[in-house]
């Protein structure tokens, strides 16, 4: 929808999206990959100009080869931008900034049944920050054919036996064949030696591994 007073000109365009360890996501519209779906995607790449307050509804579809040796996770990326700039605001006499909207709507398509999930942690590091501030950072890799939204929980288990802190990450996704940072805050612990126990959980299944910490 056109939210502004004015007529507002946008576009459409198919991107795969390519992922890999230890980088940000790079959106290509030249550069592909093997599990792309965009040879798949069936809808106008087109401009289109909408009028003040018009709502359109962009239409599409995946179409999946038919193919039984197909399975696991397909995905690519539709890009929808405005041309005219949303916000003008001016930096100086001589120096204009034009800020505009880009949207990347995910399109993930899963074919045939799941198979197990196979994660699996890389490494795992103990970080201290400038701040004196400790943190984990943890490389997990997805070795299964589909897409994972993977939880991290960590329990931490003085030398007593005594649980004294507990946490959890948020479930992002995680691709097939990548791996995936995760950074779990753990400033509370106090210095001492600790074990703990790492879990990483997708569809109810769980991989897990025990560490031991040693903060200085």
């Amino acid at each position: 929808m056109n939210t502004t007073d004015r007529e507002q000109r946008i576009t459409f365009r198919l991107n795969d999206v390519l992922f890999s360890c230890g980088t940000t996501r790079v959106f290509s519209e030249n550069t592909s990959h093997g599990q792309s779906s965009k040879t798949w995607f069936e809808g106008s790449l087109m401009d289109k100009v909408l009028l003040p307050r018009e709502k359109y509804i962009y239409k599409y579809r995946i179409q999946i080869p038919k193919n039984s040796a197909l399975k696991g996770s397909f995905w690519s990326a539709l890009i929808i931008e405005v041309e005219k700039p949303v916000k003008e605001e001016k930096l100086t006499a001589n120096i204009d900034l034009n800020t505009k909207i880009r949207y990347a709507v995910g399109l993930i398509t899963n074919v045939n049944q799941f198979s197990e999930v196979t994660l699996d942690f890389e490494n795992i590091e103990l970080v201290n920050d400038i701040e004196k501030n400790n943190f984990l950072e943890i490389n997990l890799f997805n070795a299964s054919r589909f897409v994972e939204g993977v939880r991290l929980s960590l329990e931490v288990y003085n030398a007593k036996g005594e649980k004294v802190l507990e946490k959890n990450s948020e479930r992002p996704m995680v691709f097939p064949n990548m791996c995936k940072e995760f950074v779990l805050d753990i400033h509370e612990l106090e210095k001492g030696d600790y074990e703990c126990i790492l879990i990483a959980d997708s569809r109810k299944e769980f991989v897990g591994t025990n560490l031991s910490l040693s903060i200085k």
